[in-house]
């Protein structure tokens, strides 16, 4: 396994649950949800990010793609928050910001987790086969 894609695959699912971690703090939720749509929210943006770096750093192979996964449903959450955030009357300018620099990780995350999973490296190769056996001179 590709050891430079795995940590940097870390480092971005790390990056998101602190980008998620900075945005929740700077920006006050308007309406509140329920406590279980609360949890499921805060599941989705800290615990899986953090969930599948442990998998990564345990060289679980797998969690490459669960990370392409989760970046392809954070990229399409970003480029939803922007659009919607473009077509007010008002955009807030930080939001903007915010979803786009997340969308990049995310994009990244895709990126990187695909290039891991499909890099098989040694292990994708065939074992060593020793070469046939030469033929024995016929008895006629």
């Amino acid at each position: 396994m590709n050891q430079r894609a795995r940590f940097f695959m870390v480092f971005l699912l790390i990056a998101l649950a602190m980008a998620a971690g900075l945005s929740r703090t700077l920006w006050e939720r308007e309406e509140q949800s329920s406590l279980m749509g609360q949890i499921a929210w805060d599941g989705f943006f800290f615990g899986l990010p953090l969930i599948l770096a442990g998998c990564l750093l345990a060289s679980a192979r797998w969690a490459f793609m669960a990370g392409v996964i989760y970046g392809t449903i954070g990229l399409a959450l970003d480029v939803s928050t922007i659009v919607q955030d473009l077509v007010h009357p008002t955009p807030q300018q930080a939001f903007v910001l915010m979803s786009g620099i997340t969308g990049l990780l995310n994009f990244l995350l895709i990126v990187v987790g695909g290039g891991g999973f499909l890099d098989v490296g040694s292990a994708g190769k065939p074992p060593e086969v020793p070469p046939p056996s030469p033929r024995f001179p016929s008895a006629t």
